[in-house]
């Protein structure tokens, strides 16, 4: 298995229930993470404290319960995108998914998409995999090829199962290069976190960044 190298800029740090929003802002700038999360009303302050650094700060919509319809969505991209957020992640309509109300979903991720394209956001659909056969997430991948979201993201990490391996593989197998993978849920270790981007994922979720961080430079504590 390859190892990669500087895997901290793959990641998407997750926020320890433990630390406070301040002290979650201190880690992501001290390790140069690729991206951390933010509500509307701690926005500014995390703009202001990571400006100058690398991290993007990142908005959410419906997490992680993937109730809200097409419409309400958009409302609330649409707040965000005019508080100043220019990532978004946005949840497929969970009921969609169970019920392989396919045309749905093909709507909803149509329009996420063609909204942030026209407004120059990064858009990465959470789709919860673990809700999936192969047969589902084929579909939803090709779905993702009509609509070209930025990113498809495995999990919420809320699920009865984070990111898997084989799963990755086959939305490799059928995205390529046309729509990138987040492989998040469970990923907890530098090894884990290397065998996801080997499998295809271009982005990680985690909130082992920093053990992730240490375990690639053989930092002990």
């Amino acid at each position: 298995m390859e190892k990669i190298k500087n895997i901290h800029r793959l990641i998407d740090y997750i926020r320890d229930p433990k630390d406070s929003f301040e002290e979650y802002l201190e880690k992501a700038k001290k390790y140069n993470f690729r991206c951390i999360f933010a509500n509307r009303f701690q926005f500014e302050q995390a703009t202001k404290y990571l400006e100058g650094s690398d991290v993007i700060v990142a908005g959410y919509c419906d997490f992680p319960i993937g109730a809200e319809c097409v419409e309400a969505q958009l409302a609330d991209f649409e707040d965000q995108y005019r508080i100043g957020f220019r990532e978004i992640e946005g949840i497929l309509n969970q009921y969609a998914v169970e019920n392989r109300l396919y045309d749905y979903l093909e709507r909803q991720m149509t329009e996420l998409s063609i909204f942030c394209r026209e407004r120059n956001i990064n858009t990465k659909i959470i789709l919860e995999t673990c809700k999936m056969d192969n047969e589902c997430l084929t579909k939803i991948c090709e779905i993702a090829l009509k609509c070209k979201p930025t990113c498809l993201k495995t999990s919420t990490g809320k699920g009865a199962k984070g990111a898997e391996l084989d799963k990755v593989k086959l939305m490799k197998s059928i995205l390529k290069d046309k729509v990138q993978i987040k492989a998040a849920g469970g990923i907890h270790s530098y090894e884990e976190a290397c065998a996801f981007v080997n499998a295809g994922a271009e982005v990680l979720g985690s909130s082992a960044g920093i053990q992730i961080f240490n375990q690639e430079h053989n930092i002990v504590l």
